[in-house]
């Protein structure tokens, strides 16, 4: 009994190796797979007599939040815009920015990362949530196992 038991932690302990080891490369695998690099040039904004504006992007960013979309403003000053300091709205094009100087007209150059055209929407779902699949898949492959190996009592 206590051999069957220890056979299920080692189990176990070699499953979350190898999903260790192997989970890294697996999401920039799908990430890249699933993901093209996009840059804007020449986005404009004005803040008018507020310190916020809003900026469209021209096709969709991959993901729901800022993930993988850098800001530079280009004018009246160049520099990287700290990611604290925008948003991305829900359709995935619009981005906030606050903190700005009021009464000024700014230009951001973006960096971000948009779904592939080959890629269905069913499927970029799928894709993203592989990581998470293939982490329940593998924990219920070696529960299954253990549990079958205490079967044959």
């Amino acid at each position: 009994m206590i051999g069957k038991g220890l056979s299920g932690i080692v189990m176990l302990g070699l499953g979350f190796i190898l999903l260790a080891t192997t989970l890294p490369d697996m999401v920039t695998r799908s990430e890249t797979v699933r993901t093209n690099p996009a840059n804007q040039t020449g986005l404009a904004c004005s803040t008018g007599g507020s310190t916020t504006c809003d900026i469209t992007l021209p096709n969709e960013h991959a993901y729901p939040d800022v993930t993988g979309l850098v800001l530079t403003e280009t004018s009246p000053s160049s520099q990287v815009v700290d990611s604290t300091k925008y948003t991305i709205g829900s359709d995935s094009k619009t981005v906030s920015l606050t903190g700005l100087t009021s009464s000024t007209s700014y230009i951001f150059t973006a960096d971000y990362k948009t779904v592939d055209s080959n890629i269905s929407g069913s499927l970029n779902q799928l894709l993203r949530a592989f990581p998470l699949l293939l982490v329940v898949g593998l924990l219920g492959v070696v529960v299954f196992g253990v549990h079958k190996s205490y079967q044959r009592v």
